[in-house]
C-alpha cells in the first residue's frame, strides 16, 4: 500500500470552527475510471514521481505545478507548491506560503532530479494575498487561506488551470506538490529523502470544514462554532487504508449525527498531502473539456488520534483512526484544502484588474478554543 503527500511540520493551532451542510447532496463523480495513475502502485514515493510532459487522463495534468522556495523572517528556508493559472502570468498558492517571507522567492516549474525547466521569481510586491486572511492561527480553515503571486515574467510554454466553478465536495480528486513523501506504514513521518522531484496521489473530498465543525459542535462540549467565521470553503479529505478503522471522516459523522458520507477510499491510489505540499493543488477532471479543473488549494493537516489527546477522534473518543501516531501522514489522518468555486471573482479581480475587487464582507473572526493541533503547509528545507 502507498502513501504520499501530508501536511506536517511546524505545529500550529488550528481552530475550532465548524460547518453545517448537507454533503449528500453534493456527492458526484465517484467514476474511478480517470484515477489511475500512470505510474506502479507500490509504496515507494520514487513510483508516485511524476515527470514533465506525464499524462493523467490523456492529459499532462501536472505541468503548471511550481515548486516555491523562499527564506521565511526567521532565515529559515522554506518550500511550498502552487498552480500556474490560466494565461501564465500568475501562480495561486496558500496564504500562509506568501506572508511571510524575505527577499526574492524563486518559482520552478517541470521540477524533476533537482532540476527545474522554467524558473521565475517573486518580490514581496508582486504578492497579493486573500483580503480576508488574517494568518494561520485566526483563519486556517475559513476559506481564505490564499495568495496570487505576481511572476518575474509570464510563462508561455506551459498551459496554466482553468478553475473549477462548483462545490466538489463528493469528488475524487488527483493531488501534487513538491513537499516531503513517504509511506503509511512507516513509523516516522514524510522527509526530505525523495525531496528532487514533485509527487502526486489522489483521495476524496469528504466534507467541508463548517459542517464538519457544526457537527462537531453538537456533540462536544465547548467546541465553539461560529457559522460567521467561515469566509469561504475548505474540503477535508481523511487518509483511508480501505477499512473502516481508517475511514475517520466517515466514524466521526457516525457519532455527530451523519451529516455527510465517507467511504474507505480508493485503494492503492489513496494519499495524503504533507510538509511542502502546502499551496499545490487539487484537481478534479472535467469530461466535458477534457482537462484537469483546479478545484483547491492544500491547506493544513491534522492527525487522527495524537498522543496528546488532540487528534480529531480524540474529541469524539473513537481510537485506532491513526495507525502510526509518529508519522503525520499515516492512515487515518486528515487534510484541509481551501477551494477555489467561492474565489473566482476575487482572484479575477487580481490576475485580470479591469475586473474590480469584491468588497470585503463583515465577519467574526474565531479563535481556538480547544488547541487542535496541525501541521502548516510550508516545510522548512534541510
Amino acid at each position: 500500500m502507498k502513501s504520499i503527500l501530508t501536511i506536517s511540520a511546524l505545529s500550529a493551532a488550528l481552530l475550532a470552527a465548524p460547518a453545517a451542510m448537507a454533503a449528500s447532496s453534493n456527492v458526484v463523480d465517484t467514476d474511478l475510471g480517470a484515477l489511475t495513475p500512470t505510474t506502479g502502485n507500490t509504496s515507494a514515493p520514487s513510483n508516485w514521481r511524476f515527470a514533465p510532459g506525464q499524462l493523467f487522463n490523456g492529459v499532462a495534468a501536472l505541468d503548471g505545478m511550481a515548486l516555491l522556495e523562499f527564506k521565511a523572517s526567521d532565515g529559515s528556508t522554506y518550500a511550498c507548491s502552487g498552480s500556474l493559472l490560466a494565461g501564465g502570468a500568475y501562480v495561486l498558492t496558500a496564504g500562509h506560503c506568501g506572508d511571510d517571507f524575505v527577499g526574492t522567492m524563486t518559482v520552478m516549474f517541470g521540477f524533476y532530479n533537482g532540476v527545474a525547466a522554467v524558473t521565475r521569481t517573486v518580490t514581496q510586491s508582486d504578492v497579493t494575498l486573500h483580503p480576508k486572511w488574517q494568518g494561520f492561527d485566526n483563519s486556517a480553515d475559513a476559506g481564505t487561506d490564499l495568495a496570487i503571486l505576481k511572476l518575474s515574467a509570464p510563462v508561455t510554454t506551459i498551459q496554466g488551470y482553468q478553475l473549477s466553478t462548483t462545490n466538489d465536495v463528493g469528488k475524487n480528486y488527483l493531488m501534487a506538490g513538491y513537499g516531503t513523501s513517504g509511506t503509511a506504514t512507516s513509523t516516522g513521518s514524510p522527509n526530505w529523502n525523495d525531496g528532487n522531484y514533485g509527487h502526486y496521489g489522489y483521495n476524496t473530498f469528504d466534507v467541508t470544514s463548517k459542517t464538519f465543525n457544526q457537527a462537531m459542535d453538537s456533540v462536544v462540549a465547548g467546541w465553539g462554532y461560529d457559522a460567521s467565521y467561515y469566509t469561504g470553503t475548505t474540503y477535508m479529505s481523511d487518509f483511508d487504508s480501505g477499512t473502516a478503522a481508517n475511514n475517520t471522516l466517515g466514524r466521526i459523522a457516525g457519532v455527530t449525527g451523519n451529516a455527510w458520507t465517507s467511504n474507505t477510499g480508493l485503494g492503492a491510489n489513496e494519499a495524503l498531502i504533507a510538509g511542502g505540499d502546502s499551496g499545490g493543488g487539487d484537481f478534479v477532471w472535467d469530461a466535458a473539456s477534457g482537462q484537469w479543473l483546479l478545484s483547491a488549494v492544500h491547506s493544513w493537516g491534522w492527525q487522527g488520534n495524537q498522543n496528546d489527546g488532540t487528534g480529531a477522534c480524540d474529541f469524539v473518543g473513537l481510537t485506532g483512526c491513526d495507525t502510526r501516531r509518529n508519522n503525520s501522514s499515516s492512515y487515518g489522518d486528515l487534510s484541509g484544502s481551501t477551494a477555489v468555486f467561492d474565489q473566482v471573482a476575487w482572484i479575477n479581480s487580481v490576475t485580470n484588474p479591469t475586473v474590480p475587487v469584491p468588497e470585503p464582507e463583515s465577519y467574526a473572526l474565531m479563535l481556538i478554543g480547544l488547541g487542535l493541533v496541525a501541521g502548516i503547509a510550508r516545510r522548512r528545507r534541510a
